[in-house]
């Protein structure tokens, strides 16, 4: 990766400008908050499959909201963070109550979630002509950098401070260790795991809306 960033920096005018590094940062923020949902995941020993997917029912379900129930974009934004929480906590009941390994739980999730946003646009409904107010959340910029990298380095603190520098953190990564030996410790592994899936709802909820 360093020797491309150097090669294209030397053959491209506008590569290494932080007009470039601005717009090339807009254009993953999404993928940076679905990967900051997993983290948290990953480290207990689990796995997420559904992102993607609830990623997309959350775009459909938030179009719905605000074109059909004519909500306002901040309701429907709302109401469409609460539903990825829930989704997010389905699979949390499956992992944890149920003794469901991850991977197939999520993947069967993966396929909900999807078959539900294709049965509710019918595989070609679209949203579009969203008021400028909500756009400039997606599109616009404050001063050189776009709107939607503040709420990236907000949630990726947040996530640190979390994994890092909490008791919460510390008991997800003895879990991820060894989940028996957490039990033994007193940790609540149902719990802990639990939350870090609803975490990865709400998150890929998030990414939906700035989507």
């Amino acid at each position: 990766l360093a020797i491309e960033i150097v090669i294209f920096s030397l053959i491209g005018r506008n590569f290494l400008t932080w007009e470039n590094f601005f717009q090339v940062t807009r254009l993953n923020v999404e993928l940076g908050l679905l990967a900051l949902a997993l983290t948290p995941v990953i480290v207990t020993g689990g796995i997420d499959l559904s992102v993607g997917s609830l990623l997309g029912l959350s775009a459909v379900l938030f179009g719905k909201f605000w074109r059909d129930m004519h909500m306002s974009p901040a309701a429907a934004a709302t109401a469409t963070i609460a539903i990825g929480g829930v989704a997010g906590l389905l699979n949390a009941v499956l992992i944890t109550r149920l003794r469901i390994p991850a991977l197939i739980v999520t993947l069967g999730s993966f396929s909900l979630f999807r078959g539900i946003a294709e049965g509710i646009t019918h595989g070609y409904d679209n949203f579009t002509n969203f008021p400028k107010s909500f756009l400039f959340l997606g599109q616009g910029s404050i001063g050189p950098v776009p709107t939607q990298i503040p709420i990236l380095v907000v949630a990726a603190i947040a996530f640190w401070l979390l994994l890092q520098r909490s008791t919460i953190g510390r008991a997800l990564s003895a879990i991820g260790f060894s989940p028996e030996g957490a039990r033994h410790a007193g940790i609540p592994v149902d719990r802990r795991i639990g939350l870090v899936y609803v975490l990865s709802g709400l998150m890929s909820a998030l990414a939906a809306v700035i989507y």
